[in-house]
Order: structure tokens, then C-alpha cells, then sequence
């Protein structure tokens, strides 16, 4: 959803499009990631014993702006106008949006607010938390290690904050971690995207190597000349009789050397999906305490966290091509 036609609570500007938008949990206010951060919390905090809605409260405070109304939105469920500022239906409670349909994915009857209620109209993502919430429903000030806060971890992880930080929190708070699949299916590719330099090159030169090692086992001479052998026997009436006896027990393991290969990289990928957040979790908090101890200047340190953190999406697509390649060659020979 845009947020185009309203304006930070904080800095009174308004949103453009491309700004990092932060949504309070409790009364459903967009803000600034920025603006969010200098307060350390939702600028309407001291009204939400009130059930304040922002909404409602945005509607009266712009009522005379000639921009804040120029049109009215008709609820695509129930029909009922409401002014442009509302964020949902004041009738039905369904969320509202210039561009959005008839039909709202993963919204059905069941998981729409009564009329009243106040509940953040914008979708839900993992653990039920608003999806445009980078912090994952944590304050920005919230500890996730002696030194590091929420805010600052968000600033150096980058991309994906909302998953990372509720991983992280779960470590912290219970010591149990999530199995990382984005690390089992790219292993050493996943590391070098989050700037894990020493362990993403070791995790991919194992990779690499192994997948070398049975490529050119797969178009060896030797190799090949067995393999059509053993199709030759495989669709003899005793298969297992002609192997013992047609193949030496050297030349069965050579065979089968293939998929030992294949079954020890499964082993470093498996390793490497069981181990990648806690991994990420101390490399992070490494670097952001020694970012903080060489930045004197705390009005840096944001930027600081920006620059180190982040991804590095050029290194990681460099070595999932390797990966294809080399991986796919014996399919052409």
C-alpha cells in the first residue's frame, strides 16, 4: 500500500514513494524508519491506553487539507464511502487502497476486524506482525546482545530485517535457532551475500571442488565406458549376478564414487542450512560492536551500519553461476 497521501507524524512531510515506511503494531501510524528510530517509539505511544486509532485521529487533523480528501474510497465489500484517509472501512473494517481489488489475498471473513476494533489494516507476515514493520514489532532501543539494539541490527542486516531480527530475538531469548534454507539450497552463495567472506569462500570451495570432482569423474573415459556397462546389465533378468560378476569390486566403487560426492555435499549444505542464523547472528553482532567502537562520531554510525552491513548480491550471483555451470556440463557430453 502506498502511503502517498499521508504525512509522518514525526517530520509532518509527506510520504513519497520509495520511502522505508514504519507502521506502529499498536495504532496502525506509518512514520519514517528514520523518524521512528529518533523517537524510539510510535509518536502516538501516550494515547494507546486510549485505543487511539490513527486513522480516525489523521482524518480530523487534515480535514481541511484540500489534498487529504480529494476523493472518497468505496469499500469494495460492503460499498460504504470513506474518506480517502482511512486506511480501512470505518463499516466493515476491510482494508482500503487506491489500487486495491475487489478481492484482498489472504484476508477472507474470518480474519477481518469488527468494526472498532483497532487492528493494523495492512496484511499480516510472519509471527502475525505487520508486514511494513522492519523491526518486527520490537522497539528500536530493544537489547538482541549486551551492546547491539534492534535498531542497530536492522540498519546492518539490510534486506529481510523483519525475518532476521525474530530469528535473532529467539536465539537471544531461548537459544534455539530456524534451519535456513536459503543457506542449505545456496550453502557458500547464502554467506558470501551476507558478507560472511571466510566462511562463504570455504563453504564455497567445498562446493565447488566436490562438484568438480564429480564432473570430471562423470566424463572420464573409464567412467563412461562403465556406466553404459551398467546399463547393459540393468534390465537383465539378475541385474545384481551380472554386476558381481562383470564388474571388479575397484571398478563398483568407482561406480558409485558419484554419489558419494553428491552425498558429501549434501552433507556441507545440510551444515550450512543448521548453522547459517546462528552464524550470522555473532558475525553481526561482531561487526556492529566494532563498528561502534571505531565510529566516534554516533551521528555516523547509521550510515556506518548501512555501508559495512547489507548484501552483496554481485559476489553471491558470481557463485551460484559456477555452481550451474559447472554443475550442468556432463549434460552436454
Amino acid at each position: 500500500m502506498e502511503f502517498n497521501n499521508y504525512k509522518c507524524p514525526v517530520c509532518d512531510q509527506r510520504f513519497k514513494s520509495g520511502d522505508d515506511v514504519v507502521v506502529c503494531p499498536e495504532c496502525g501510524a506509518p512514520h519514517h524508519r528514520e523518524c521512528y528510530e529518533s523517537c524510539g517509539h510510535c509518536f502516538y505511544k501516550d494515547k494507546h491506553s486510549e485505543e487511539f486509532s490513527f486513522e480516525e485521529a489523521y482524518a480530523q487533523e487534515h480535514i481541511n487539507d484540500p489534498d487529504a480528501h480529494r476523493n472518497t474510497i468505496v469499500c469494495p465489500r460492503c460499498k460504504k464511502e470513506n474518506p480517502e484517509a482511512s486506511f480501512y472501512c470505518n463499516s466493515c473494517g476491510f482494508p482500503l487502497s487506491n489500487q486495491q481489488s475487489t478481492e484482498s489475498p489472504g484476508f477472507d471473513d474470518q480474519q477481518n476486524p469488527q468494526n472498532g476494533q483497532n487492528i493494523p489494516p495492512f496484511g499480516f507476515g510472519a509471527a502475525g506482525m505487520p508486514i511494513f514493520d522492519p523491526l518486527a514489532g520490537m522497539k528500536s532501543d530493544e537489547k538482541l546482545s549486551d551492546d547491539v539494539t534492534a535498531g542497530e541490527m536492522a540498519k546492518y542486516v539490510g534486506k529481510n530485517t523483519q525475518y532476521y531480527l525474530m530469528v535473532f530475538k529467539r536465539i537471544r531469548s531461548t537459544g534455539s535457532s530456524r534451519f535456513s534454507f536459503a543457506a542449505f539450497l545456496l550453502s557458500g552463495a547464502y554467506f558470501l551475500y551476507r558478507k560472511m567472506y571466510l566462511f562463504g569462500a570455504i563453504a564455497s570451495l567445498l562446493i565447488l571442488g566436490l562438484t568438480i570432482v564429480e564432473t570430471m569423474i562423470q566424463l572420464s573415459p573409464q567412467y563412461r565406458e562403465l556406466y553404459y556397462q551398467l546399463l547393459s546389465y540393468a534390465g537383465s533378468a539378475n541385474p545384481l549376478a551380472g554386476l558381481t560378476s562383470q564388474f571388479s569390486t575397484q571398478e563398483l566403487m568407482f561406480l558409485y564414487s558419484p554419489l558419494v560426492v553428491t552425498l558429501l555435499k549434501g552433507v556441507v549444505m545440510i551444515f550450512c542450512g543448521v548453522k547459517a542464523n546462528r552464524m550470522y547472528y555473532r558475525h553481526c553482532i561482531k561487526s556492529i560492536k566494532k563498528l561502534k567502537e571505531q565510529t566516534t562520531d554516533s551521528a555516523n554510525i547509521n550510515s556506518k551500519l548501512e555501508e559495512k552491513g547489507g548484501v552483496n548480491i554481485f559476489l553471491a550471483a558470481c557463485i551460484v553461476a559456477a555452481y550451474f555451470i559447472i554443475g550442468y556440463i556432463p549434460m552436454f557430453f
